[in-house]
């Protein structure tokens, strides 16, 4: 039975402790004062791992485990620059975080963590388990910060049921038996696992019945490698951050290491611990590496052509085709940014003035704008190319897996000259251009048809963004260089697919580039899952599915019958939680990139006006408004187990 507490006079539930659920908790403390004034609110972050850190961040993990980002583009503290209602709350970066606490200006870390600490720069990529303590910092931050009346307090356990009790009360059932009544819930349930399904069920039926190994996608820290023996040859499907993990523990964390020869070359010394990984991707090569090159002409602040675009086109009142009426405009706009760069910072590889060019550049059409590019520069080498930046590999064909691993490898260099070349600020310039894209085209959302919001503003451009935003650092894929070298990694190309052979009981593995298959014993889907409500393996999400409680996003065009699922937890634009009727529930909230807000990350970079502090403030906002009106019936409830 509850016990009634006079201490709290209102409480709000967030299930999931890592960075959006943290980010959640800052929001709603910041705006207590404003929505909620001289009200007794506690907020309980509940999670069976570490708060703050979560499951993804937890400082127990190898330090071999990277940040796919910069220590300065980190931050949980909402600036100025965010265009919200609740107010602004600035705060250090990863890196000043990481500086000021080196220089004894703020709490020590833990003494496993003091290397971690020192060699973590501006531009250097962070190990996960040091933002796991900059995270555990932030919520102590967080709760030092409360205004009178609030407090934030965290609960160890698994979150399994969410059901109404009386007066409206919701009651959180935990794993063990425990029960946490609460006047609102929001669901910040991060990266969930997921049934296997499809391809990936198919491959765990037939490795049970060989005696193969799989790995299903997951986190690459919680899966038990021990199944991988040595010398064995493993496939991977997948070159993005999963896949470098994998490599990473496969590798140095089975004893090999890295040294230069003479010539500075990078080298793996195997420790003969090794599996060989046989390593292929839709596009063959890992996403291009971070851009580290500073722009000459400073960081790129607005879109040439987009914005004009857009005003024209909403102007006419009718639904927009992504494809058509927005695509040639991204392309423009990118293209805008490189050349604008490249002729600033190398004005010695074009043949004309920019005025001139950018005039051009401003009406061509595709075809005029091919013609004008190879007109004003001469070498291939420095023209922005977004088919070869997609497809590298679409023409290449090889006879043997030591062709594609020469070749694969000579273009792994190219890919590391480039990153290193202080000449290449244009690809910095592009990477600036599409950071303003992806918090400009989310917004047009509302005028896509269906078509358009599933296959091409989640599908083709979100994919261009992380071939060029969400790369791997310059030394992850030095150090797939030295594995190729040594025969530890043979790529497989692009195209890969892999085939279950019933008669040898192995898994084969060919692709678009190679003319044979290839065997091995295991297999790892090197990916995080994708988002799902039918198919989670998250017990809170399922039994709220299964109730009718929770429902999936799911985009149709009544006038074409278009229908796609995309396996997003629906919410309505105040992040209310949809049930399978349509309707939404008043108590109930869900956020973060798995829902169908989309915006709501993990993490922003500081001064920019990031849909991660956008969305989280709107919906903490809605959840204070929404609380109960104190004397009205409403019950008061304290922890109960």
């Amino acid at each position: 039975m509850a016990v009634m507490s006079s201490a709290t006079e209102a409480k709000i539930a967030i299930i999931g402790a890592g960075p959006v659920g943290v980010g959640m908790a800052e929001r709603l403390t910041a705006n207590a004062p404003l929505l909620a004034p001289r009200r007794s609110i506690e907020i309980v972050l509940v999670d069976p791992c570490p708060p703050g850190p979560g499951r993804v961040w937890r400082e127990e993990q190898s330090p071999l485990m990277r940040m796919n980002s910069f220590a300065r583009d980190v931050t949980l503290f909402p600036g100025k620059a965010v265009r919200c209602e609740g107010p602004a709350r600035p705060g250090p970066s990863l890196a000043a975080w990481a500086r000021d606490t080196a220089a004894g200006l703020l709490p020590p870390v833990a003494p496993r963590l003091e290397r971690d600490l020192r060699e973590t720069a501006p531009d250097s990529f962070a190990t996960r388990r040091l933002q796991g303590a900059y995270l555990s910092w932030f919520l102590r931050e967080v709760t030092r910060r409360t205004p009178p009346g609030v407090r934030v307090t965290t609960r160890t356990g698994r979150a399994v049921a969410l059901t109404t009790g009386p007066d409206g009360v919701q009651r959180v059932r935990l794993e063990h038996g425990g029960r946490l009544d609460a006047d609102a819930v929001v669901l910040a349930l991060g990266h969930l696992d997921a049934r296997p399904r499809g391809e990936e069920a198919d491959a765990a039926s037939f490795a049970a019945e060989y005696g193969l190994a799989y790995l299903p996608p997951g986190l690459v820290a919680e899966a038990d490698l021990s199944v991988l023996p040595p010398g064995s040859d493993v496939l991977v499907r997948g070159m993005g951050l999963a896949f470098f993990d994998t490599m990473a523990l496969l590798t140095q964390g089975r004893g090999g290491r890295y040294t230069r020869d003479a010539a500075g070359t990078l080298r793996y010394v195997p420790s003969g611990r090794e599996p060989r990984l046989l390593v292929g991707s839709r596009r063959g090569l890992p996403y291009r590496c971070k851009p580290t090159r500073a722009p000459v002409l400073g960081p790129v602040r607005e879109l040439r052509h987009l914005p004009g675009t857009v005003e024209r086109l909403l102007a006419r009142g009718r639904t927009i085709d992504f494809r058509r009426d927005i695509w040639p405009v991204v392309v423009k706009d990118l293209s805008h940014a490189y050349y604008r760069e490249l002729f600033a910072a190398r004005p010695d590889s074009t043949t004309m003035p920019w005025w001139q060019f950018e005039q051009l550049h401003a009406t061509a059409c595709p075809q005029e704008l091919d013609e004008l590019v190879l007109k004003a520069v001469p070498d291939p080498a420095d023209r922005f190319d977004l088919d070869d930046l997609r497809a590298p590999l679409r023409d290449a064909a090889f006879r043997s897996a030591d062709a594609a691993r020469r070749h694969i490898g000579a273009m792994l260099e190219h890919e590391l000259r480039r990153a290193r070349d202080p000449a290449r600020s244009a690809d910095t310039a592009v990477y600036g251009a599409l950071l303003l894209l992806y918090d400009r085209l989310p917004r047009l959302r509302p005028h896509l048809d269906a078509r358009s919001q599933a296959e091409e503003l989640d599908g083709a451009w979100l994919s261009l963004f992380h071939l060029v935003a969400s790369g791997p650092p310059a030394f992850r894929v030095e150090e797939l260089l030295a594995l190729c070298r040594a025969g530890v990694v043979q790529p497989l190309g692009a195209g890969v697919r892999v085939r279950l052979d019933a008669t040898a009981g192995r898994f084969l593995a060919g692709g678009a580039n190679l003319p044979d298959e290839y065997p091995a014993t295991a297999l790892v889907d090197a990916r995080v899952p994708d988002p799902t409500v039918t198919d989670t393996a998250d017990p809170l999400l399922a039994s709220l599915y299964a109730a009718g409680e929770a429902s999936e996003e799911v985009l149709t065009d009544p006038g074409t019958g278009y229908r796609a699922r995309t396996g997003r937890i629906a919410v309505d634009e105040r992040g209310r939680l949809c049930r399978a009727v349509g309707t939404t529930h008043p108590a109930r909230y869900a956020l973060g990139w798995n829902t169908s807000l989309r915006g709501a990350r993990a993490f922003a970079i500081p001064g920019t006006d990031a849909a991660t502090f956008r969305h989280g403030d709107r919906v903490a906002r809605e959840v204070l408004s929404g609380l109960p009106r104190p004397g009205r019936g409403h019950r008061v409830f304290g922890p109960t187990d």
